[in-house]
């Protein structure tokens, strides 16, 4: 820790009025600018054990949503990583040189993740991670 103090740039924190030169007001996006955030579409919700009490929802649960599948698988893995155990699976899987190659060691030209068994897919993944878990995963579509 450095003894010395921290100096903020008087453009950054002096009230004054709002002229060039001067980048420390607050202006908040205007017009269509700001995106939206995606419709989460794809849900998990775990049971954790009681041990893991401290890091779940209220009713002892954990819950993964996303706007697709690898997210949302992504997100439970990390999980797994950061409270229960480093050692995880390999990722749910990830394309390289023209082709999908999935955590059980198989490869496809084609994503599982767009059939349609996948939730089917993500449900045994997800029970590799969480053992011995209760789990319901379920997927809404949104029509455009």
């Amino acid at each position: 820790m450095t003894t010395q103090p921290w100096l903020v740039h008087p453009n950054r924190s002096e009230l004054g009025p709002n002229k060039p030169g001067r980048n420390g007001h607050y202006r908040p996006v205007r017009g269509e600018g700001a995106a939206a955030l995606p419709t989460e579409t794809c849900l998990v919700r775990i049971t954790l054990p009681n041990s893991l009490v401290d890091v779940s929802d209220g009713d002892g649960t954990v819950t993964f949503a996303g706007s697709d599948w690898a997210f949302v698988v992504g997100a439970a893995r990390r999980f797994v990583r950061k409270h229960i155990d480093a050692d995880v699976l390999p990722p749910f899987g990830y394309f390289d040189a023209g082709a999908w190659w999935w955590w059980d060691g198989t490869t496809s030209t084609e994503s599982i993740l767009e059939g349609p068994d996948r939730i089917d897919y993500v449900q045994e993944y997800l029970q590799l991670l969480f053992r011995g878990v209760a789990m319901s995963l379920s997927e809404t579509t949104t029509s455009s």
